[in-house]
């Protein structure tokens, strides 16, 4: 049997459960693991889960592998991916890898991993497997560790909230492993909290864990209203991403979030913040108005949490809903920790207003949500490097990331995923007709550079 060669990817490792990853190859990925735990004279490695269907069978076989590799293993089980960062960096070797399919669907499955406190690629990965010798060692241990209740000690003394038992929270889990700690933190931090979803289902019943999808907000939306709520956050299905809902009810991009976090933490102390390709330039403008240091950084977990480190960054974040605070937390991308920071923030601002009106105080602009085009894991970043090199669009070109085309009025993206078959558009303008025209003159030319392409924006 091989590995499917596919599923390695920039960012991590993803693909279909039983065809793609399954028990033999995530055997083979156990196994190029240990060889560079061995190379990095690191013996020791927590695992963990989501709440996949494939995901107990998985982390047996990746247990298994890893043991017989001779490395040490600590199974935390059903985790969040963030609680698995969070013990990747308080044991020794700060290394962890959690078996998860975020918020692809529910037969998909996947690995995102830390070794000695950097991501590793999927890419990596292969190159490994690829070079592996057959060798024997000496078996490696197995042991068990529940992380809940010191991760929300950690969590509970990084959160200092004004008077949190004013603040009503909807929290939506969306069946994922978000379900297996966020209605207690939110408790634990004195909020009133209201439950959707919260039971770990990796049919996902209710509707997909995807906050960046706004059909999927739609009964945290009803919720916050019916119950009068102060915000909505829902969580992704791994729990490293938070979508906001308003107290009345209206979606907020994370980019836009972002300005309160970031003016937020800039009161406080100066210094460089974070964001991907995919954000407002409204961003950029009021990191920099606050005496902050803007750093664009091309998508994926992998690429901001490299910036964070090589800037010493006091806040990453991506227009997909990863946050990632490094000021008084731990630099990783955590859903319900970056909740309990809106609240924080809200908290401390001043005029007791509500989060509605907090937004209304920031530049207004009209973009799209991201928006899709399904292609092939096989042709998507040709198609983007053939749009590079053929276009005739005219403005300001950014290619860290795809092509972002900057204008005075607004700008617009073109981008391969770095998680599944689609190419990745955003487009953002000063006006509804600007941001019109600059989506139309986008599609117009991928049209003419790639006629094969069906243009469906989903």
């Amino acid at each position: 049997m091989e590995v499917t060669k596919s599923i390695f990817r920039e960012n991590d490792i993803r693909g279909t459960y039983p065809e793609q990853l399954n028990e033999y190859t995530i055997g083979e990925i156990g196994k190029a693991i240990a060889a560079k735990c061995r190379k990095e004279n690191i013996d020791a490695i927590s695992v963990g889960r989501d709440g996949r269907l494939s995901g107990e069978s998985l982390l047996d076989a990746f247990c298994d592998s890893l043991v017989n590799s001779g490395i040490n293993v600590t199974n935390v089980g059903l985790v969040t991916s963030p609680m698995l960062y969070f013990e990747a960096k308080i044991n020794n070797s700060k290394s962890g890898i959690i078996i998860t399919g975020s918020h692809n669907p529910k037969n998909h499955n996947g690995l995102k991993m830390v070794i000695d406190d950097k991501p590793v690629s999927g890419t990596e990965v292969l190159a490994l497997i690829e070079g592996m010798k057959s060798e024997t060692f000496r078996r490696g241990t197995l042991q068990f560790k529940d992380i809940k209740e010191e991760y929300l000690r950690k969590v509970t003394e990084s959160i200092s909230i004004l008077n949190p038992e004013k603040y009503k929270v909807v929290i939506d889990c969306g069946n994922g492993a978000a379900g297996c700690i966020a209605p207690e933190l939110f408790k634990k931090v004195g909020c009133e909290v209201i439950e959707l979803f919260s039971e770990v289902d990796g049919n996902f019943p209710n509707h997909h864990p995807d906050p960046s999808k706004l059909e999927n907000m739609e009964d945290l939306i009803k919720s916050v209203k019916n119950n009068n709520a102060d915000l909505g956050l829902a969580f992704d299905g791994d729990g490293d991403r938070v979508g906001l809902i308003t107290n009345t009810g209206e979606n907020i991009f994370p980019d836009k979030y972002m300005m309160m976090l970031s003016e937020n933490i800039l009161s406080q102390q100066p210094g460089p913040i974070v964001f991907d390709v995919k954000c407002s330039n409204h961003l950029d403008e009021l990191i920099a108005k606050n005496n902050g240091v803007p750093v664009m950084a091309p998508t994926g977990h992998f690429h901001i949490k490299r910036a964070i480190k090589e800037n010493n960054a006091l806040l990453g974040g991506e227009m997909s809903g990863h946050i990632f605070f490094n000021d008084k937390w731990y630099g990783f991308d955590d859903g319900p920790y970056s909740g309990a920071r809106i609240i924080e923030a809200l908290s401390e601002y001043q005029g007791n207003k509500s989060i509605s009106d907090i937004m209304k105080t920031y530049p207004e602009s009209f973009s799209t949500p991201e928006l899709n085009i399904d292609v092939t894991d096989e042709n998507k970043f040709q198609i983007v490097e053939k749009f590079i090199s053929e276009n005739n669009l005219q403005g300001e070109e950014i290619t860290i990331d795809g092509l972002r085309v900057n204008y005075k009025n607004g700008w617009g993206l073109i981008r391969a995923s770095n998680t599944s078959p689609k190419l990745v558009l955003r487009f953002e303008g000063n006006t509804i007709e600007d941001m019109n025209n600059i989506q139309s003159e986008f599609l117009s030319e991928l049209s003419r550079i790639s006629p094969d392409i069906v243009i469906n924006l989903t």
